[in-house]
């Protein structure tokens, strides 16, 4: 099966690029502190990176966004929101011998989604993330969710979880 690549938002070749701005052919690899805001889950978030690595026009300052330097900010903000990574994400799954599939049916997401999170193509929300971080640690969380992906009674109504409180 052949792997699918995250599209880039300007083609991967050997520096000097021409710069889509200014047309000069100076766009060059720089390292900078940079720092932005970033949308994830419904709110901004302030996200400073201290050494992002950018293709950026020396002749008018011009910053070009590719699949690596977005990737950073990604694991900036994940960092920042301390959420799983998605080798630890990976890593869980593995640990249970679970596929994606079998991952997916239990937390009630599609498999691609599984697929996009460990492939780092999609930053989960702070409620999947306490999500698979109580499915991956606690016994009792994998099998009442097992329950409910193959249609079992329920361990409880909701009343009685309420009083049990």
């Amino acid at each position: 099966m052949k792997r699918k690549t995250r599209p880039r938002k300007v083609p991967t070749r050997p520096f000097p690029w021409r710069c889509p701005r200014c047309r000069a052919n100076q766009v060059h690899l720089s390292t900078i502190p940079y720092e932005m805001d970033v949308a994830h889950d419904g709110r901004l978030h302030h996200v400073k990176l201290r050494r992002w690595t950018v293709p950026q026009c020396k002749a008018c300052g011009e910053l070009m966004i590719t699949g690596e330097s977005d990737d950073q900010i990604s694991a900036a903000l994940r960092t920042k929101l301390r959420l799983l990574s998605p080798a630890e994400i990976r890593a869980g799954r593995r640990k249970l011998k679970l596929s994606q599939k079998e991952l997916s049916k239990k937390l009630g997401v599609a498999e691609e989604t599984i697929s996009r999170w460990e492939n780092g193509y999609l930053i989960q929300s702070r409620a999947m993330d306490n999500l698979l971080r109580l499915f991956f640690k606690l016994k009792e969380v994998r099998s009442v969710l097992t329950g409910l992906a193959q249609d079992l009674p329920l361990v409880g109504s909701i009343d009685s979880l309420a009083s049990s409180m």
